[in-house]
């Protein structure tokens, strides 16, 4: 009995070749009108699916594959005489590869003006049902919904004019993840069409259907295998170096999160996920030498983000230490070429899309029993609703200051303080299991790279729970203190700080970063 082929393409890529090779081995070709045309613009013999069908396509195409003389050709159980009885009853041919990728929805998605009605006309019902019965009949039909499987495929059809199980499995899986994201996708626009008004949800089913945008070198270790997941590359590219790593891509999510929350030309220095450096100026170069004068030791190897686009001077400034990554959302004349002589740099460019936090307004996080799913921390209360508790008042300096603060604060790991003027970060402790831990570090930080804390001001990411932060901070030089509030010791801490002649702000939120 002469096999079929059903081939039914939104993305003509390589389909030509696949049915040329298939008719060489002795396949019929079955294509739905599109898909038919082209190939026999190719000079091709095709039949089409309404030839099978003896049913025209209808409803301006939305049916013409549901039928049973396609699906049955496909479900049918090849090791099972009743069913292959009634196919010759009926006269249904067996199917035995199909090749099928989807209505372009997702980047129908993802195109500017694209309107409702066209995005509910590529929502795609045959091809998803006929990648299912096959995938879900892999034991005797070759299910392909992506292009690059052609080759191979052919490749063992060729050489055996079988695919063992272990193919047949693979694509089947594939076909199966290939339809989830797809259906994910539609169910995510939908969600967002439900009140545009209103804050999303959380779901009430988790469904997170991403392709691999690349296999990564190793994960945070090297005996850990990674891969990177995305719908697309989320606004970045990389101009030059080699491909980024795990913990590449986890330091440069940290630096724009940080990038996000500034509005002046701003620096920001990471290393291992917390920045060591921040700065804020009207040029770029005097914010770069602000942020590195924080610390000038942690740099060294790390990643430098900017929120303007990089030129040659701060470049050069820059290139005075070994950085890893710079990524910026553009590079003036001269300045690529110029950063390009070191091999191994990588250099980024990010699009304005990437900052923007409705775009990804989750966070998902794993645990060893299931996950965790959070809105995104935005950062973004009013300063007008916090709260001095003090009898001193913060001066104008000094709360332009804890603005500053408090968005610094907000992005290191807890237990955070960060010692700060109003544009540059004076010293960082994060990560510590108390919190006058972190002051004390924060504190030394500050010490061993000369910076007098005579004027500036203290963010603290939790409450303080004793005087003992609040007696530290004053003998640092410390005068004005932000943080939430809402321990049992606020009483015993704003004393401290009327008896010291300290100014307190209480935010009535808090920023903690686990």
């Amino acid at each position: 009995m002469k096999k079929q082929a059903l081939i039914s393409v939104s993305d003509k890529t390589g389909v030509a070749a696949l049915a040329r090779a298939l008719a060489e081995l002795g396949y019929s070709i079955i294509s739905s009108s599109g898909t038919a045309g082209y190939l026999r613009e190719q000079g091709l013999e095709v039949s089409e699916v309404e030839a099978v069908t003896g049913f025209p396509e209808i409803l301006g195409g939305r049916v013409k594959t549901l039928h049973p003389h396609i699906h049955a050709g496909i479900l049918a159980d090849r090791s099972n005489p009743e069913h292959l009885e009634t196919l010759a009853r009926l006269g249904i041919g067996r199917i035995d590869l199909v090749a099928v990728n989807l209505y372009p929805f997702r980047a129908t998605l993802a195109r500017a003006g694209a309107t409702r009605q066209e995005l509910i006309e590529n929502i795609d019902i045959g091809g998803p049902s006929l990648l299912r019965a096959a995938a879900k009949n892999h034991a005797g039909v070759v299910v392909l919904c992506d292009p690059e499987d052609y080759a191979s495929v052919l490749r063992q059809l060729q050489n055996s004019g079988e695919l063992p199980l272990e193919s047949r499995i693979r694509l089947a899986r594939k076909a199966f993840a290939h339809v989830a994201a797809y259906d994910a996708a539609i169910a995510g626009w939908l969600g967002g069409q439900e009140d545009v008004d209103s804050e999303p949800e959380l779901p009430d089913q988790l469904e997170v259907s991403l392709p691999r945008v690349s296999t990564l070198r190793y994960g945070e270790n090297p005996h850990q295998r990674a891969a990177l997941y995305a719908a697309g590359q989320g606004g970045l590219s990389l101009l030059h170096g080699l491909e980024l790593s795990f913990n590449n891509q986890l330091d440069i999510d940290a630096t724009l999160r940080a990038l996000r929350l500034f509005a002046a030309p701003t620096a920001v220095i990471t290393k291992h996920c917390n920045p060591c450096g921040i700065g804020c100026a009207e040029r770029l170069q005097d914010a770069y030498q602000k942020a590195l004068a924080a610390d000038t030791e942690s740099p060294f190897g790390g990643i430098v983000g900017l929120n303007r686009p990089l030129d040659l001077e701060t470049a050069r400034q820059i290139n005075q230490i070994f950085t890893e990554i710079i990524i910026a959302p553009d590079y003036e004349d001269g300045v690529l070429d110029f950063l390009r002589k070191k091999k191994n740099r990588r250099l980024i460019r990010w699009e304005a899309q990437v900052l923007e936090p409705g775009q990804y307004p989750w966070e998902l996080k794993q645990l060893l029993q299931g996950w965790l799913l959070q809105e995104r921390d935005l950062v973004n209360e009013d300063p007008a609703t916090w709260r001095v508790v003090t009898r001193r008042e913060p001066a104008a300096a000094e709360l332009r200051a804890l603005q500053f603060a408090w968005k610094v604060a907000a992005l290191l790991r807890s237990n955070a303080i960060a010692l700060t003027g109003a544009d540059r970060v004076f010293g960082l402790g994060a990560g510590q299991t108390s919190r006058i831990d972190a002051l004390q570090l924060a504190v030394m930080k500050a010490r061993k790279f000369g910076h007098s804390l005579g004027g500036a001001v203290c963010a603290s990411d939790g409450f303080f729970p004793f005087r003992d932060s609040i007696d530290a901070l004053c003998a640092a030089g410390i005068r004005a203190i932000i943080q939430p509030g809402g321990s049992k010791g606020d009483a015993e801490v704003i004393a401290a700080c009327d008896e010291l002649g300290l100014a307190m702000v209480f935010t009535g939120c808090r920023h903690f970063r686990h």
